[in-house]
């Protein structure tokens, strides 16, 4: 049964692991987001679950139940977010939601405990204490996109703080095992959401666990690689693979770097949610919510992006190489006037990549005779530099398009 259990548990948590991932006075110190009460830990309920017979006490049972519909609010919170700022950071984060009140339904399941989301409607709870919090949450966010950041960093400052109370209160490793995983994932969405806080000329202050906690929690990388048990410690037999590269990865910051060939590659980020990438007379733009990092690796440095469906993409293929092969094929001499390129996410069929995407206006005449701008793009995956989509308005067939 305990095999089982784990093997559970590691298939729905293992994508948000690989991963990378209300102001004070909403409760009471020391309640969380609706926490179960301490002091009952030693009343005991017997559980089904199989030949082991796991007994689990009332406050672990209330506190998988706390977490399950802790875990939806935070999804649901940040989808109603990305609808109102169509920022990708929130559903990318409510992606990562989805698997973990997914891994407490398991964990309810197998101990034949009643599952308090009686319907996956976004925005609707049991516990009455989350329905109000999602509501404020949720108002407090309309109100400026910075404001909705500070609404993401709230949530996982709570759920942490929530986190490190359950797991003081149980001994049982199956629930510590998800609980740890848990935090480690809200640890990384607090670094993004603080991250692009600042971007946005914002400030965040712990509200609910210690500002040192915070701080520490800043001041580490993101957190990647295996699953963990009880005491934070690798699980056997999860593929190596899952643990990341030897280097240590952290977020891609402003600087020069060394890469592939000795070349060099200079980052610098804007006060836009934005950040340049240049190598040789070659630049491109890219949004920061690819949450670029980078690792060292011997003398030189290797780029990552962490794409929506939660694989990191090296980016392999320098910006001066992918636009000069988009250029050729859009019959472009540079990218000058009315032309962009961008390093960004693209939706491939059932596939994502990371790909440069080169936009740009080009002179031509439709039947030889009436002078046109004809809008064309092209897009270069940046792992393998192979051009891998050219668009260009129906009328293109008519057109002659002149060398520029």
């Amino acid at each position: 049964m305990k095999k089982i259990l784990l093997l559970s548990i590691i298939g729905i948590l293992i994508v948000p692991m690989v991963l990378a991932a209300g102001p004070g006075g909403m409760h009471e110190p020391g309640t969380g987001m609706g926490s179960p009460v301490m002091e009952t830990a030693g009343n005991s309920q017997v559980v089904q679950t199989g030949s082991e017979g796991d007994v689990l006490s009332d406050a672990e049972i209330a506190g998988l139940k706390l977490m399950r519909e802790e875990e939806k609010l935070a999804r649901d919170v940040y989808l109603a977010l990305y609808d109102k700022w169509d920022l990708p950071i929130f559903s990318n984060i409510a992606k990562s939601e989805q698997t973990h009140t997914d891994a407490v339904k398991t964990l309810l399941d197998i101990h034949g405990i009643g599952d308090p989301v009686s319907t996956d409607d976004r925005g609707i709870f049991t516990d009455q204490e989350l329905q109000t919090l999602y509501d404020d949450l949720v108002n407090q966010g309309d109100a400026s996109l910075l404001e909705a950041l500070i609404v993401g960093a709230t949530i996982e400052d709570l759920d942490i703080k929530d986190l490190n109370e359950l797991i003081a209160q149980t001994e049982n490793p199956d629930i510590l095992i998800v609980y740890n995983n848990l935090r480690k994932g809200s640890r990384n969405h607090i670094r993004s959401f603080v991250g692009q806080i600042e971007n946005n000329d914002g400030a965040y202050t712990a509200q609910f666990i210690e500002q040192s906690e915070l701080d520490g929690i800043l001041g580490s990388p993101q957190e990647r690689g295996p699953m963990l048990d009880e005491n934070s410690n690798i699980i056997p037999g999860v593929s190596s693979e899952l643990r990341g590269p030897q280097g240590q990865r952290r977020m891609l910051q402003s600087g020069n770097y060394q890469v592939s060939g000795g070349r060099m590659m200079n980052v610098q980020r804007r006060a836009d949610n934005r950040m340049v990438i240049r190598t040789g007379a070659s630049s491109v733009d890219c949004p920061l919510y690819l949450e670029m990092t980078q690792e060292q690796v011997q003398n030189e440095t290797k780029f990552y992006a962490n794409l929506s469906n939660g694989r990191n993409a090296e980016i392999k293929i320098m910006p001066d190489t992918a636009s000069q092969t988009a250029l050729q094929r859009l019959k472009l001499r540079n990218c000058t006037e009315d032309c962009s390129i961008e390093l960004r996410e693209a939706n491939l069929g059932d596939q994502v990549r990371a790909v440069y995407e080169v936009q740009a206006q080009r002179n031509s005449k439709v039947f030889g005779i009436f002078s046109a701008r004809m809008q064309v793009q092209a897009q270069v995956d940046a792992e393998t530099g192979e051009i891998i989509r050219v668009n260009k308005p129906w009328w293109a067939f008519l057109a002659v398009e002149t060398e520029e």
